[in-house]
């Protein structure tokens, strides 16, 4: 691991993102520089300049996904990949993995939805993300104090009903997410998510507003369909189920185990997504294979997303939101670490892999994309480190290892970091654990698969 030697690149990013781009060395003459000299000497500030200057310019318009500039940011990542000669690891043989990305709404007249005899309104009684082309049925079934599929029984033919306590907020989005992914593989047609009385007619009309704009989704079928409904409609919509609502949600409460098929009452919905524009985005993959004749067999995954969020609302008269350290600092570090790894006299013992994906900002969507479709046996992967924001110059002597405490590899940094003290740099843990970061970049995918 020594090799890779974590910080650096951190390290010279504090005093990137002023003054005119520089003249670069040739590739030629940084692969013969490298062939004597330390990575050190390798990856320098006015390389690593150059690389954000271009990603982060007004050319590139934000590199929003999908967008023309993220395009060209993605062609400059394969040219720069093939000139460093690195091999293509994404399909049929290029450096690309696109992958399906719809526009869509939350849906329009058509949309309706009754529990037994009662219809429920939009907006108003509930709101719902992803959908169905196909009618939503079936009966209803109590779902609480479960964390694992095989905790499940058989759901097929039914429609999941989950409590969700919360107000509407990341965490409660995770739940939501977990909830669903629970319901789908027990065979659930879809998810009922019964929101905390708490949850206001004035929150479900902002929330559903801002459900039914426009916004991009993986794939290019609907999401596995999640209602979520308001306990008011649900007193309404479950009056004479058996099992009633009221032992449920106190069991739900209480954190129990409940399974429960509910009799008298079913659902009957359309819940038809409005679907507006497809496209298909990229991520971009390049390996170096490595040159142990068994560990080449097995994958170090180094990933950055290479999207930000395109132009918006001016902010002091500039519309577009470069990303200079969202993320093209972390992007321009993994060329760098392909540029520096190439020019070693001989490559690491297993394959370095840099997957440079898209759509983080629309949800990790390009790495979701990656570790459910992989180019490379994904089983054989044994790390990955993501660069997520490595550019800024608040603290210079200091890198922030956010899911330390999650993985085997918190220790391994901890000892190179005591080995290079010339480096003079502090290997934190999370600063800001309350915000979740480990589960918001795109690391969390390839944990999702570990």
């Amino acid at each position: 691991m020594e090799w890779i030697r974590p910080g650096l690149a951190v390290l010279v990013f504090g005093a990137l993102l002023v003054g005119p781009p520089a003249e670069a060395q040739t590739p030629e003459a940084q692969v013969e520089a490298g062939a004597s000299a330390e990575i050190s000497e390798i990856i320098t500030p006015t390389d690593i300049y150059n690389r954000i200057y271009f990603l982060a310019s007004d050319a590139l318009r934000g590199r929003d996904t999908p967008s023309a500039g993220l395009e060209a940011a993605a062609a400059y990542l394969v040219s720069e990949h093939r000139r460093m000669g690195l091999e293509p690891a994404g399909e049929d043989g290029t450096f690309y993995q696109r992958f399906p990305f719809q526009l869509q709404g939350m849906g329009g007249d058509d949309t309706v939805m009754s529990l037994g005899q009662l219809q429920m309104h939009l907006g108003v009684d509930f709101f719902f993300m992803g959908g169905s082309n196909d009618p939503v049925s079936g009966s209803l079934a109590y779902v609480s104090g479960v964390e694992e599929p095989a905790d499940l029984p058989d759901l097929s033919g039914t429609v999941a009903v989950f409590s969700l306590p919360g107000m509407w907020s990341q965490p409660l989005l995770q739940e939501a997410a977990r909830q669903a992914s629970l319901a789908e593989e027990a065979g659930a047609h879809a998810v009922i998510h019964l929101l905390s009385p708490d949850f206001s007619e004035e929150n479900v009309q902002q929330v559903a507003d801002g459900m039914a704009q426009p916004r991009w989704g993986l794939g290019s079928d609907p999401a596995f369909p999640q209602v979520f409904l308001t306990r008011p409609a649900a007193d309404r919509g479950f009056a004479g189920a058996t099992p009633s609502l009221e032992e449920f949600l106190a069991t739900a409460e209480r954190g129990e185990s409940f399974h429960s098929v509910v009799s008298d009452v079913g659902l009957q919905a359309s819940l038809a997504p409005n679907i507006i524009e497809q496209a298909y985005p990229p991520n971009v993959i390049a390996k170096l294979p490595g040159s142990d004749p068994v560990l080449r067999d097995e994958y170090i995954v180094l990933s950055a997303h290479f999207d930000h969020v395109g132009v918006g609302q001016p902010q002091d008269g500039d519309s577009i939101y470069n990303g200079a350290d969202d993320n093209a600092s972390g992007t321009a570090a993994l060329l760098e670490v392909a540029r520096a790894l190439k020019a070693l006299p001989e490559a690491p013992r297993r394959t370095v892999v840099f997957a440079h994906v898209s759509a983080e900002e629309k949800g990790l969507l390009g790495s979701e994309w990656f570790v459910d479709n992989p180019t490379i046996p994904l089983e054989n992967a044994v790390a990955n480190i993501n660069a997520d924001m490595v550019g800024s110059d608040t603290h210079a002597d200091t890198v922030v290892i956010i899911g330390k405490e999650y993985s085997t590899l918190g220790a391994l940094v901890e000892e190179v970091n005591a080995g290079l003290p010339e480096l003079g740099l502090v290997a934190s843990p999370d600063l800001w654990p309350e915000e979740r970061l480990f589960f918001r970049s795109d690391q969390y995918h390839f944990m999702r698969k570990e």
